[in-house]
């Protein structure tokens, strides 16, 4: 069976269990990273590295789901306690990717190009709601990027480890809204010269919900501090998101992108997908 044939397959077995298990919630559009849930997504992100360099595409398998409400109903748990908590204080997620990158080489190869196409690395991230009020949410983190890329191309050539810290705030912005900066702080844990990583990442992240939760708006200005070049390179996204009516849970999202400042990781990106989330 070929990869396009498995996708299709993997969607439609996605669309069926959303049917299934997705319930009617204010907010099934996955856009709260406070708000624990089942969660399946097919993403792509093509984009423009910077001076013409080249460009790359990246295509996502990305899951979520919260921990400990299965290991609860297992047990037969039913009274609320610790372990039948878990899935309310714990959230946990895994990205898969598939790259292509195209570098403009002038000068080298027969077309003064080169391609690398191969699988990249996989990440995954658990987050802890340490507090949760009405107007304050904070949700701390852990994510682990593992060296799995069939070519250092296509990662960053070294496992990684990123404390994130995220501060929600329901209803800021009006009815509807979010506000959720966050933090997080990347550094390699191989030990080598060659792959040193140390930056931080200042995550702006503002959320209308709108048409009474038929779509979402998002707009996600980042902030990243390499603090071993004395870079600052600047990412601005907006996302549009729409809810797929006849499949609860179900929708559709685009989100472009614009790359500001020196050593910037590309000069504009263009992402859209597909979400599944249910309860």
């Amino acid at each position: 069976m070929n990869l396009i044939k498995f996708t299709i397959l993997l969607l439609i077995g996605l669309f069926t269990f959303s049917v299934g298990y997705a319930q009617e919630e204010k907010d099934n559009t996955g856009t709260n990273p406070a708000n624990f849930t089942y969660d399946a997504r097919f993403y792509f992100e093509m984009a423009k590295l910077p001076n013409s360099n080249g460009s790359y595409l990246t295509n996502v398998l990305e899951f979520r789901w919260p921990l400990g409400r299965d290991v609860a109903k297992v047990a037969g748990i039913e009274n609320e306690g610790l372990v039948h908590d878990l899935g309310k204080k714990f959230g946990a997620r895994m990205r898969f990717r598939y790259r292509d990158l195209n570098l403009d080489t002038p000068g080298e190869g027969l077309f003064n190009n080169s391609n690398v196409s191969g699988i990249g690395d996989i990440d995954a991230r658990i987050l802890w709601m340490a507090y949760g009020s009405k107007n304050l949410i904070i949700v701390p983190g852990l994510e682990a990027t593992f060296n799995t890329s069939s070519n250092d191309a296509l990662g960053f050539g070294s496992n990684v480890l990123a404390p994130t810290l995220f501060f929600v705030f329901p209803g800021l912005l009006g009815k509807g809204s979010l506000f959720a900066p966050g933090y997080q702080y990347l550094f390699d844990v191989d030990g080598g010269e060659n792959n040193e990583i140390s930056r931080s990442q200042i995550d702006l992240y503002f959320v209308w919900i709108l048409g009474k939760g038929s779509n979402w708006l998002i707009v996600d200005p980042q902030v990243v501090i390499d603090h071993k070049g004395d870079a600052y390179p600047t990412l601005i996204e907006l996302e549009w998101g729409y809810m797929i009516k006849p499949l609860p849970g179900a929708s559709v999202y685009v989100r472009p992108g614009l790359g500001l400042g020196g050593d910037r990781p590309y000069d504009w990106n263009f992402e859209g997908g597909l979400k599944f989330v249910w309860r």
